[in-house]
């Protein structure tokens, strides 16, 4: 008798645990993010002075607050977090200020590889520096 009752108890407790790892699964591949999350290698050039800079990595994670932004860690080899918004396979920086620099830019993934463009300037007055560059970014991981 103990076992007929502890079945259908057996039974919804593996419906559960089946309905909770579908839709963990789903939710991850349904989040357009995920493609672009990584550490990548960045070779960037100005376009203003058509120089390159030394080539640096960065990281992109999700932003746990939001469905649609991520998080570009040491964004223009500043050690600054800037946030950029994913939809489909581009991605913006909206214009965004840390300390020293405004940046602002947009890009787009191509398999395992993003082309941006954007721009650094000084939030200061004291310098009216400005900059518009170009970059590859390339997964690494």
């Amino acid at each position: 008798m103990k076992s007929s009752q502890a079945r259908p108890l057996i039974t919804v407790l593996l419906m559960f645990l089946s309905g909770s790892v579908m839709f963990s699964c789903d939710s991850d591949s349904d989040d357009e993010r995920s493609k672009f999350l990584g550490r990548y290698e960045v070779e960037e050039q100005s376009l203003e002075t058509y120089s390159p800079r030394e080539d640096y990595e960065v990281t992109i994670i999700r932003d746990t607050g939001s469905q649609s932004l991520v998080i570009i860690t040491n964004f223009y080899n500043f050690d600054v977090d800037v946030y950029a918004r994913v939809s489909g396979n581009e991605i913006l920086v909206e214009d965004e200020s840390h300390s020293l620099f405004r940046f602002n830019g947009s890009g787009t993934l191509s398999g395992s590889v993003i082309t941006m463009e954007y721009t650094v300037e000084s939030v200061s007055d004291d310098t009216d520096y400005f900059d518009r560059l170009k970059a590859e970014m390339v997964r690494k991981d």
